[in-house]
């Protein structure tokens, strides 16, 4: 499906005519892998599976540019409910610095608008960074190169209310439930241990690569969510932390509205015969409670983590 919803004048003079297509969508299909062409191997599958509309009920936008009928610029949605992950911004090289990523952001902004979107998130590259500081994007931290558009304030605040939840394996559709989750303030420090996350950030090239290894057996990945369909926790089971390991790492983030939901996550989590590892920083005493109930015991073992000038002392729990 396509739809024509603009068009501008960039600096030199030339038309460039805004379409939104959602895939699968054949009319447009080869001229969006052939523009992007991504050369990372996991956004090349992401990106085949969503022009080919295999991503349940994830839905993937892409926002061209055409001049001539040529794509020269693209702005990428993947949205489920009111929140949206904003990807793969590219112009061609001879099309840059003239308005083209401006005015596709812009159109893209106003149709989430229109469609009663409420919140974007994007982790932008400091050639993007200033358009969408401009645009009404601010970060999530202070400099943070992930940054969210916030059409209702009082979203966040309704979306993570503690409710009554469930937990299952991770969906496409998950996707941007799971970065706004791992964007919010509050909650431990340490996201996951696995990808080296220990402060509000986005998650979105993490979620591909965890529903990757999950479809080819590497990995288990469970969300808890509400009735309502927000996503409140987060949490992978990884065979392989890296090349020497002996031990599967757990990893979960919970809101802390959902906390005491913990034992619903874990109560899920098919843990293997062999020895299973858990970290919780010094700082976050719920956590290691949740663990200790659900049959993980302290090891007498300690760790540090230095980030951004701060240590995190560790503790390491094992099942």
């Amino acid at each position: 499906m396509w739809n024509r919803i603009g068009e501008t004048q960039l600096r030199m003079g030339e038309i460039m005519e805004i379409y939104m297509v959602k895939t699968p969508d054949s009319d447009y299909e080869q001229d969006i892998m052939s523009f992007l062409s991504p050369t990372n191997r996991l956004w090349r599958w992401h990106l085949d599976l969503a022009i080919h509309g295999a991503l349940d009920e994830l839905e993937p936008r892409f926002y061209l540019g055409l001049v001539k009928g040529r794509i020269v610029s693209n702005v990428s949605t993947w949205e489920y409910g009111s929140i949206g992950l904003v990807a793969h911004l590219l112009t061609a090289k001879e099309h840059r610095r003239a308005g083209a990523c401006t005015a596709s952001m812009k159109a893209q902004i106003q149709d989430f608008r229109h469609r009663g979107g409420k919140v974007l998130i994007g982790g932008f590259r400091p050639t993007s960074y200033t358009i969408a500081k401009s645009l009404g994007f601010s970060s999530i931290i202070d400099n943070s190169e992930v940054m969210h558009y916030n059409l209702d304030l009082h979203f966040k605040k309704e979306y993570f209310e503690a409710r009554k939840v469930s937990c299952r394996d991770s969906m496409w559709k998950d996707w941007p439930g799971v970065s706004l989750l791992f964007g919010t303030q509050e909650g431990c420090c340490i996201r996951s241990m696995k990808h080296r996350i220990f402060e509000p950030f986005d998650y979105e090239d993490y979620f591909l690569g965890d529903m990757w290894e999950r479809l080819n057996g590497l990995c288990i990945s469970k969300v808890l969510v509400s009735e309502e369909g927000s996503v409140v926790g987060y949490a992978t089971l990884t065979s392989k932390y890296h090349v020497k390991s002996e031990f599967w790492l757990l990893d979960f983030f919970i809101h802390p509205n959902a906390a005491s939901c913990a034992g619903t996550m874990l109560d899920a989590m098919d843990f293997p015969p062999t020895k299973t590892r858990c970290y919780v920083e010094s700082g976050c005493p719920e956590k290691r409670e949740m663990l200790l109930r659900s049959g993980f015991k302290k090891r007498t073992l300690q760790e540090q983590i230095t980030q951004n000038g701060k240590t995190l002392d560790i503790a390491v729990m094992e099942f």
